[in-house]
């Protein structure tokens, strides 16, 4: 018994002993070892805590995780999270970057893990404030969650229609409102502008009633669009935005075409009060098909312009005159109806605006000169009898007295040789003293031709001159008695007397010299049939084209530097401008009864001669153009030029060229420079030509240069050319100054050479000259 109680004992020990567990446990440094070993093998794969206390495989770090992510609400930071698990935030990153890869409902947005759950709560969250306010806007969700505005917009616009109840602006896509919002503002928009009755400042009623901005511009667009709203918006969506209701509009209308229906005008001014910004482009619009002659003041319509034509027609039919103004509403001003004349009176030739607003005709004035004719006969026979010095200067040229002055410098033969020798047969027309000189204008021409009749070239120009001082028939206020006396004059107003005294005044005293000098001529026997005269449009015509060419090399010389204007300017002053002092001088000096030489003979000294024998009134004024000749500047000069052109002297008008007639001008000069470059032979005249041409065609200017400025044109060229045909120019300027140093029978072979170089270097630049084009002028054919 004793035995078999062993044996249980036994078993129950050895049961127990089968049934216990043996612990065996290792030291921390034998399972670091031991980790160390394995990891070495690559047999296990673990990341390291902070404290390096603890192991994790990635497993482990992607479910903690998601644990952590689903703890706070579906977002958190990867900071946090790293913190939380004390894992290095590489690993961190590292494994977020790996589930937002592989699972969609994950996102990584700005450091911050978010999954899909979170943001469903947070589209909750808005919609329920969006059905609180009525709208919410993009920004505000942002602001509220702190994540970017293009996320937000895209995962919430997402949602819209199934969590988030409402709609998207769609001009505003940062907008989302509900229905019910929408409605109530679009009625209050709707009930606030339909009670507007003239233009009204949007945003005054946008503040007053306290709209939403961002969706009150569309609703309000909206509204006009679906014509629920009938009106307009004038400036966009902007704090000077207007609305204008169609009831004002068509009042403004009805006002104006009321108006214009009852009074054929309307006037600008009204319109302005009426609230009308820019009346004539409102006129332009509203009255597209309506022939309208649109004036300083105001606009005037068929009606009135009929009365005006039939008024014109009737003075023109019974050869007398009238005065448009009392036809034309009192709001027209002065420059208005003047205005309407001129434009009534291009299809009649025969018409004469005086006075601005007075027509009449040539007819009628000739009508005006009848009473005089008697007069001047009896003047002009007094006055020779009792006065022929008056008419003697035609009597001394015609006995060959008019050379007296031709003795002081060389003759027109010796000028013409020095200009040949000077040019080389390079250029067309007189005037300027350097060699190389290029002038070639059209007016110059014409008044060249008459070079060669000693003493009788300012005959003409005598007539329409001298009378006014010395010759005088009747002065203007005189005529005026005169007229005043004719019965058809008798209500006329005083300043179209004026005027008709002023547009006789000249042919009278022509008609009385004339008549004066044919019966001195008569009385003492001479022949008047011989000589050449030159009328007062020749000198005109001479004067005016000198001038304008003038002008517009003045424009070219601009264009260069300080140094370089100021030698191109007394270039021009001893030139050109020289010449329109000779022609000056020639005619005052003719109307004195002074002998004088052809102008183009006149030198320096003879001019100084003719002036010191001229009256003191004219010889102080010429004396000073004479002087602005040596002047740095072109202003004294123009001053002077224009007082003697005046009506107290000359009665030259000088008048600045149109647009077209300018460039029809610039494309003759250089017409004729190209004509003269095809015959060139001397490679410096060429060069000089040439140089001028390529300036007049890069800058579209003329230039007047002398030969010593050639060099500034050619650097002046530079930036408008290409490099290898600017090039070209200056091997030729270097060829020609070295050809001209060189000398000595030693240098033939050198001179032969260089010749030979330089006569290519002509027919490149020919080339480069004929075929360079760029702008209107550079064409074959002048614009119009």
């Amino acid at each position: 018994m004793a035995d078999w109680e062993e044996v249980k004992r036994l078993a129950a020990d050895f049961q127990r002993a089968q049934l216990s567990s043996t612990k065996q446990k290792l030291s921390e440094r034998n399972v670091v070892e031991l980790v160390a070993k394995l990891i070495e093998l690559k047999l296990i794969d673990v990341i390291y805590t902070l404290d390096g206390k603890e192991y994790l495989t990635p497993q482990e770090l992607t479910k903690e995780i998601r644990d952590e992510l689903l703890v706070h609400g579906g977002r958190i930071n990867l900071v946090d999270l790293q913190q939380i698990l004390n894992v290095d935030f590489s690993h961190i990153e590292t494994k977020v970057s790996e589930m937002v890869k592989s699972d969609k409902s994950l996102m990584l947005v700005l450091g911050q893990l978010v999954d899909k759950s979170y943001l469903d709560s947070l589209a909750e969250e808005v919609n329920d404030k969006l059905q609180e306010k009525g709208h919410v806007t993009i920004g505000e969700i942002t602001k509220q969650y702190d994540l970017p505005a293009d996320f937000i917009s895209e995962h919430i616009h997402a949602r819209v229609g199934r969590i988030v109840r409402g709609q998207v602006d769609s001009y505003d896509k940062n907008v989302i409102f509900t229905d019910s919002f929408l409605k109530r503002m679009k009625a209050q928009i709707r009930g606030a502008f339909s009670a507007i009755t003239r233009p009204t400042t949007v945003m005054n009623v946008m503040n007053r009633y306290s709209f939403q901005e961002r969706l009150f511009f569309s609703i309000l667009e909206e509204l006009i669009h679906s014509k629920r709203l009938q009106g307009v918006i004038v400036g966009g969506h902007q704090e000077k935005a207007v609305y204008i209701p169609d009831i004002y509009t068509k009042a403004q209308n009805q006002w104006v075409d009321n108006f214009y229906q009852q009074n054929g005008y309307l006037e600008y001014d009204s319109m302005v009060r009426l609230g009308i910004t820019d009346p004539k482009a409102f006129i332009k619009k509203r009255f597209k098909t309506e022939p309208l002659t649109y004036l300083g003041t105001c606009c005037a319509g068929v009606g009135i312009k009929d009365q005006i034509e039939a008024s014109v027609e009737e003075a023109l039919a019974e050869n007398s005159w009238a005065d448009i103004m009392p036809l034309l509403p009192s709001v027209f001003s002065m420059e208005d109806g003047s205005q309407l004349l001129t434009e009534c009176l291009r299809k009649h030739q025969s018409a004469v605006q005086c006075c601005h607003t007075i027509v009449t005709s040539h007819r009628f004035l000739e009508k005006c000169r009848q009473p005089f004719k008697d007069k001047v006969a009896k003047k002009a026979e007094e006055d020779a009898r009792s006065n022929p010095s008056l008419f003697t200067a035609d009597i001394e040229k015609k006995g060959g007295k008019s050379v007296s002055f031709e003795d002081a410098g060389p003759s027109k033969e010796d000028k013409r040789d020095q200009r040949r020798k000077k040019q080389a047969g390079a250029t067309k027309s007189g005037g300027g003293t350097q060699g190389r000189e290029v002038k070639t204008k059209a007016t110059k021409k014409k008044y060249n031709k008459g070079r060669g009749d000693h003493g009788n070239e300012s005959d003409e120009e005598d007539h329409g001159k001298k009378l006014e001082e010395a010759v005088e028939f009747m002065p203007i206020d005189g005529i005026e008695a005169e007229l005043r006396k004719q019965t058809d004059l008798l209500d006329c107003p005083e300043e179209f007397i004026t005027e008709i005294a002023t547009q006789l005044y000249r042919p009278l005293c022509r008609e009385y010299q004339e008549m004066g000098k044919s019966i001195f001529l008569t009385n003492v026997g001479v022949d008047t049939g011989t000589g050449r005269k030159k009328t007062h449009g020749e000198l005109q015509e001479k004067i005016a084209g000198l001038w304008t060419n003038c002008k517009l090399f003045e424009k070219g010389l601009k264009l260069f530097s300080e140094d370089t204007e100021a030698q191109l300017v007394k270039h021009l002053l001893k030139s050109v401008c020289s010449d329109i002092v000779n022609v000056v001088v020639c005619a005052i000096g003719s109307e004195n009864m002074i002998s004088v030489p052809e102008d183009s003979n006149l030198t320096t000294e003879n001019r100084a001669k003719i002036i010191a024998k001229l009256p003191e009134n004219v010889q102080s004024v010429l004396t000073k153009l004479h002087t602005s000749l040596n002047g740095k500047t072109l202003d004294d000069f123009y001053t002077s030029l224009d007082v003697i052109c005046g009506p107290e002297h000359l009665g030259v008008l000088l008048k600045k060229p149109d647009k077209r007639k300018e460039r029809q001008l610039i494309f003759n000069h250089r017409q004729a420079l190209l004509e003269n470059i095809k015959y060139e032979s001397d490679p410096a005249m060429l060069l000089h030509e040439a140089s001028v041409i390529l300036f007049q065609t890069y800058t579209q200017t003329m230039i007047h240069v002398p030969g010593k400025c050639v060099p500034q044109v050619i650097a002046h060229l530079q930036p408008h050319m290409e490099a290898d045909k600017h090039q070209k120019l200056v091997t030729l300027q270097d060829l020609v100054v070295k050809h001209m140093r060189l000398q000595g029978p030693d240098k033939e072979a050198e001179m032969l050479e260089m010749k030979t170089e330089m006569e290519q270097l002509m027919s490149d630049i020919r080339d480069i000259v004929t075929k360079s084009k760029k702008g209107a002028q550079s064409s074959d054919e002048p614009t119009s």
